[in-house]
């Protein structure tokens, strides 16, 4: 049993199933800061393609959700985030504390400035922002091992034309473009609909060997 920041005991969070997407009510969230949605996750995974013991780099943790969906997938690899907003570290690292995960590492900083506060040479990136800008996707694409893989996230127009123009003038391989939306259904009193999650953007690519 862990203790939480005011001393309140916090019993740590279980999830004995070999699949990921653990429910998003399962990590703590805050105003502005909610996780990516279960399905959303379970998508960017799969793109991302980890392995055992991959060094991968999240930038732009928000409330770790997806961090710690990797991390807890490959216990003898690493994740290292970086994120600039107080409220959302200490938020990453109650999260960290819930699901008592110890290769999660988070570091306080913003692309592309502090790139170099994570450990070199990881064979996986996400990059989670709202507009990838090329000097962002150039650091990160030169600290990439090659043949490693880069998933981007974005939830605007501008940010996808962004990332695959400058994924292209970096002569990029496999280069993926999925638009996804989510929707879930929701009852008020006897009616049900479907409401939609914000739609996203993911994109894929592997730098050559």
């Amino acid at each position: 049993m862990q203790a939480a920041a005011g001393g309140v005991p916090v019993e740590p969070f279980q999830w004995d199933f070999v699949t990921p997407g653990v429910p998003d009510s399962s990590f703590e969230d805050a105003p502005g800061f909610s996780p990516t949605p279960l399905e959303l996750r379970v998508m960017l995974l799969a793109h991302l393609r980890p392995r055992a013991q991959s060094l991968v780099w999240d930038v732009g943790g928000g409330t770790g959700a997806l961090a710690l969906e990797i991390a807890r997938l490959m216990p003898a690899g690493a994740v290292h985030t970086l994120e600039r907003d107080p409220e959302a570290i200490e938020l990453l690292k109650r999260n960290r504390r819930r699901f008592g995960i110890s290769n999660l590492h988070i570091h306080e900083g913003q692309a592309p400035s502090d790139l170099n506060r994570l450990p070199a040479n990881p064979d996986r990136v996400l990059l989670e922002v709202g507009r990838p800008l090329a000097d962002v996707l150039n650091a990160v694409w030169q600290a990439l091992q090659p043949g490693g893989r880069l998933v981007i996230s974005t939830t605007s127009l501008e940010g996808l034309v962004d990332a695959t123009d400058t994924l292209g003038q970096l002569q990029a391989h496999d280069v993926q473009v999925v638009q996804a939306t989510v929707h879930r259904m929701q009852r008020r009193g006897s009616q049900a609909r479907l409401a939609a999650a914000e739609p996203l953007f993911l994109i894929a690519a592997e730098r050559p060997l």
